[in-house]
């Protein structure tokens, strides 16, 4: 490995020098991610990145925070795709159109990760809690898009559809519409937006 000691740099240079080398390394793990090595060890990830396995123990003390960390990285580089303009307001026929469009959109970019995540969870409290926070997020954002809807309802007919919604369109439905169905994006996406229809009309 050729990775350099850090303690022999300036303190802002061992600085900066740190964070390259950790956005390296986590984007080695989200690129295994995506190849479906959700599992990957140390010395895998050491390998892959040219980075000492010293080096990696200075900055991760387990591959569990190194696979915390990375999901966090993946979760920020998401939040941007993930958000709605205008939450809940418009025609119905475009908040589908729009809260559909995002989820997949979301879905191929974040994909892997997702599914890391979910491989992890079991293992892991932090992974498991931040997966959960994940889901509670997405059926928040789910009951604001159709709030108009939701509001006609008496409360256990708004539990239900809010139920059914928020199955039909978390990460973890697309997956397997995706992966187990093998539907492509436009099938997935028909899919989607017709039982939402169907649902919410």
């Amino acid at each position: 490995m050729t990775d350099l000691d850090e303690t022999a740099e300036p303190v802002d240079g061992r600085v900066a020098r740190r964070q390259r080398n950790i956005d390296a390394v986590l984007d080695v793990v989200l690129e295994m991610f995506e190849e479906e090595s959700m599992l990957p060890t140390i010395e895998q990830v050491s390998t892959r990145s040219g980075l000492s396995l010293r080096s990696l123990y200075r900055y991760f003390a387990d591959p569990g925070e190194l696979l915390e960390a990375t999901i966090k990285r993946s979760d920020e580089r998401m939040a941007p795709i993930a958000q709605l303009s205008a939450i809940g307001e418009g025609p119905l026929s475009s908040r589908i159109d729009d809260f559909v469009g995002m989820r997949l959109r979301l879905y191929e970019v974040a994909g892997p990760s997702f599914r890391a995540s979910v491989a992890n969870a079991s293992r892991h409290a932090s992974i498991r809690a931040e997966l959960a926070r994940n889901r509670d997020r997405m059926r928040e954002q789910f009951e604001l898009q159709f709030e108009p809807e939701l509001a006609k309802l008496k409360p256990a007919e708004r539990q239900t559809l809010l139920a059914s919604g928020e199955l039909l369109t978390q990460l973890d439905s697309i997956d397997y519409l995706r992966r187990h169905r093998q539907l492509d994006i436009p099938e997935v996406k028909a899919t989607l937006i017709g039982t939402l229809k169907t649902l919410l009309q």
